[in-house]
């Protein structure tokens, strides 16, 4: 299963010709790991709370289209793999669907892995039962993986 969240290409995203910056394409990737982690009930800031976290430790990144100020965005996160601490995450970043005028399709793809670990030193750990849980329905079964 996919999570899927959107988002609005907003000004702060962009260049001067408007169109976003490449390194604000990370701010968003990160803004959906937040947004699935709060949504399988494991919120980032709550992690921190109790001494854990899940920083990135590799991202390749496929960038493929540009996207525009007021563009609206539908973005995907699953996982790829859930190790003993580590996740694999695969993202994908869609326009909106194509309108007169307007360019959808597929913006950006990316392949990550965090690593489940202690704040601030960052020593891996075990990935909890529970959150181990909350995480398999969204693990992509081999007929998925391309």
């Amino acid at each position: 299963m996919k999570f899927t969240t959107q988002k609005q290409v907003r000004f702060h995203h962009c260049d001067p010709a408007g169109i976003v910056f490449y390194p604000q394409f990370f701010v968003l990737l990160h803004e959906v790991q937040e947004d699935f982690l709060a949504h399988i009930g494991f919120p980032e800031h709550g992690l921190i709370a109790g001494g854990k976290g899940v920083p990135i430790v590799d991202l390749k990144t496929e960038f493929l289209g540009m996207c525009r100020n007021g563009d609206r965005l539908t973005m995907t996160l699953e996982l790829t793999r859930i190790g003993n601490s580590s996740m694999g995450m695969h993202y994908e970043i869609h326009g909106s669907p194509p309108a007169p005028g307007g360019a959808g399709g597929i913006k950006l793809r990316a392949d990550g892995v965090v690593v489940y670990s202690e704040v601030p030193h960052g020593k891996p750990v075990r990935i909890p039962d529970d959150l181990r849980s909350a995480l398999h329905p969204y693990l992509q079964t081999p007929s998925e993986i391309t």
